[in-house]
């Protein structure tokens, strides 16, 4: 049996399960990643009424375990490819959702599963959370985009320093090392994103989604491109589908309205 998904909507919040088979950790295989396809069709469809999308698991041991083993024991160089491009494809549109992503760690996340949490925005993990990029331990590399998105995080050489290895590491090392925003009990993990999800969605969807974007092309832009970029955002703020205007008409009511007597 395949890892089953499930999505719940609370508000403008979606929460994405990953439901592991009984007594076995959340895996990925071809099967779970079309279920992640329909998952990610339908938070696409209603985007614009979302203000933040989590992904997180039911097992309290594991978020994800990575590739199913069983899968990549049936891999050659001629199928290897396929299985790469189609992780690829997934992680992508994981990171290209036009809302804030957050992956909610508790337990472990190892090689692809570590990979998965790296397409979200922001991770944030119990302090019993593990982590591993462990893929060189089975004689594998990085195939969903961990090469660069880890880099990114970390650094290039604590990147190597991780994938050489392969070592677990736990939650607070990870903070510390920038791979996850933050870490805690599970009880203070349950109110930090709560309070984290009410501050978001107090704000403009699209302007946290014009954010999105500009963030996630500015290490890739010079200077000139990063101008036209937010002249563009900043236009799209204030067009038919921003919410700026009545945003700053309300702040400005608020700052000259009268003292209460």
């Amino acid at each position: 049996m395949s890892t089953r998904l499930s999505t719940a909507y609370a508000g403008a919040v979606c929460t994405v399960n990953l439901h592991p088979p009984e007594g076995k950790p959340p895996t990925l295989d071809p099967t779970v990643m079309d279920a992640f396809d329909r998952v990610l069709d339908e938070v696409e469809t209603r985007a614009a009424d979302l203000s933040a999308v989590v992904l997180q698991s039911a097992s309290p041991k594991f978020f994800c375990a990575g590739a199913n083993i069983n899968v990549l024991a049936t891999m050659n160089r001629d199928t290897i490819g396929p299985w790469v491009e189609r992780g690829h494809r997934l992680m992508n549109r994981i990171e290209s959702l036009p809302v804030p992503t957050i992956a909610r760690i508790e337990g472990y996340a190892l090689g692809g599963g570590l990979e998965l949490a790296l397409a979200c925005d922001l991770i944030f993990a119990s302090s019993h959370a593990k982590f591993g990029q462990t893929e060189t331990k089975l004689g594998f590399v990085t195939g969903w985009g961990g090469s660069a998105r880890l880099g990114r995080r970390v650094g290039v050489a604590r990147a190597k320093e991780l994938v050489f290895t392969g070592r677990l590491f736990d939650a607070a090392e990870a903070v510390r090392l920038g791979l996850a925003e933050w870490q805690g009990t599970s009880e203070a993990l349950a109110a930090h994103l709560a309070e984290f999800l009410t501050a978001v969605a107090a704000n403009s969807r699209v302007a946290n989604r014009e954010m999105k974007l500009l963030l996630h092309a500015a290490p890739r832009t010079t200077p000139a491109e990063n101008a036209d970029d937010e002249t563009t955002a900043s236009q799209r703020c204030l067009g038919p589908d921003g919410d700026a205007t009545e945003r700053l008409r309300n702040f400005l009511a608020k700052k000259q309205a009268p003292p209460p007597a």
